[in-house]
């Protein structure tokens, strides 16, 4: 943003290395890169929420990839908004923090499939 990166190079490439040494490429095959990059996309998210300014442009572009859920109800007076996640999220249970951001969320499901084996679907 404006020049500047949310997330400094040197934190990216930890999340790199790290990614390297979870997702494997035999297991991942051809999802191998998207997987790579979910994982690395999730961390930098969460450290960029970490360190974010409210109402900062860097904070507007990482409440784009936040997890998504359900407003479960809305007022209009004292603006105020419940969400339920549950939900969305009910088939990723045990998947702890990768539920916190939409790449967690994509590479959970997406992993629960890898992870299963050759599967047929009729």
């Amino acid at each position: 943003t404006n020049g500047n990166q949310a997330v400094p190079e040197t934190i990216i490439q930890m999340y790199i290395n790290l990614a390297s040494t979870c997702i494997s490429k035999t297991r991942w095959g051809d999802y191998w890169n998207v997987a790579m990059s979910w994982f690395i996309a999730h961390f930098c998210t969460l450290y960029a929420q970490s360190i974010a300014e409210p109402g900062s442009n860097a904070n507007a572009v990482v409440q784009t990839a936040q997890a998504k859920g359900l407003d479960t109800s809305v007022s209009a007076g004292g603006v105020s908004v419940s969400t339920d996640y549950s939900a969305i999220a009910q088939d990723l249970d045990g998947w702890a923090q990768w539920k916190l951001t939409i790449y967690g969320q994509q590479l959970a499901s997406v992993g629960k499939l890898a992870g299963m084996g050759n599967m047929m679907v009729w």
